[in-house]
């Protein structure tokens, strides 16, 4: 009885400890998974004390300033940075040539990002039987009024694409959607150095591969806007993201470093999404 006892209370603790090991191994493989959100906790919810539109209000700006055609009048819908209102005037009124007619909007409702309070209307435009979508991401500035953010809906870079691209020109700001890549060859051919990104963009139709050296601040915070975006249930794998990209001496003519991570999406805030990790 004795050995008997003993037998089935030494199964029961090897049991424990194979139970335990498991749980371990879970938790170490899932901490791999997420990448550096385990180590950088996910952001919380951006509070404001400004409240967020509705769908009906969300909706009924957006509207309202497609229709704009008034320099004067731009202010009242556009947060505009460094651009002048007759820009946005003459990007509006060219936007039925690039997009096509709108053939209808979509509300996302609020969206958080570097540290601001984001809400976002979908434009559903349709070119040559091919869907052009815009989107508006509305802001509120120091009054709670709510305005779209320009450079965001118009996806602007610095320079133009056109100047991006030029052998002559060394790079720029882009607003890109990223996703991860495996293309490693020329002067990024290590992968043990570098990770490679596919950048995209409904104003270029070829498609430019980024380059983060590993272990610098811009690779964290890249990871850690994937990380997010799959954590908040999008599994699409393309995040969008405002970057500076650079020509490297020797890299295929697509190919580019990545410098800095200016925003985890289309929305830049004063502060660069990849300064707290420098």
């Amino acid at each position: 009885m004795w050995s008997s006892a003993f037998v089935l209370l030494a199964f029961g603790v090897i049991g424990v400890a194979v139970g335990l090991w498991i749980k371990s191994s879970k938790a170490t493989s899932a901490n791999a998974e997420v990448g550096t959100s385990a180590i950088y906790p996910m952001e919380k919810r951006t509070i404001s004390r400004f409240e967020s539109p509705s769908e009906e209000a969300a909706l009924d700006c957006v509207k309202r300033a497609l229709l704009v055609r008034d320099p004067a009048m731009v202010p009242k819908y556009f947060r505009l940075g460094t651009t002048d209102p007759d820009t946005v005037v003459t990007f509006l009124e060219n936007m039925a040539k690039t997009d096509g007619p709108v053939t209808g909007y979509s509300w996302l409702s609020s969206m958080d990002r570097n540290g601001m309070l984001i809400d976002g209307v979908v434009i559903k435009g349709e070119r040559g039987y091919s869907p052009r979508n815009r989107l508006a991401l509305l802001t509120p500035d120091e009054n709670g009024k709510w305005l779209i953010d320009y450079d965001a809906f118009a996806r602007t870079s610095k320079p133009a694409w056109d100047g991006v691209l030029d052998p002559k020109y060394t790079g720029g700001l882009v607003r890109v959607f990223v996703a991860r890549d495996r293309y490693y060859n020329s002067v990024f051919a290590k992968d043990s150095e570098w990770s490679c990104y596919r950048l995209s963009s409904p104003d270029w139709k070829e498609v430019l591969l980024g380059y983060c050296r590993q272990n610098t601040p811009e690779l964290v915070a890249i990871t850690r806007v994937i990380d997010n975006a799959r954590v908040s249930g999008d599994n699409s794998g393309t995040t969008r993201m405002t970057l500076e990209i650079e020509r490297v001496e020797g890299a295929e003519p697509r190919q580019f470093r990545i410098t800095r991570v200016w925003a985890e999406d289309w929305v830049m805030s004063a502060t660069p999404f990849d300064e707290p990790f420098k």
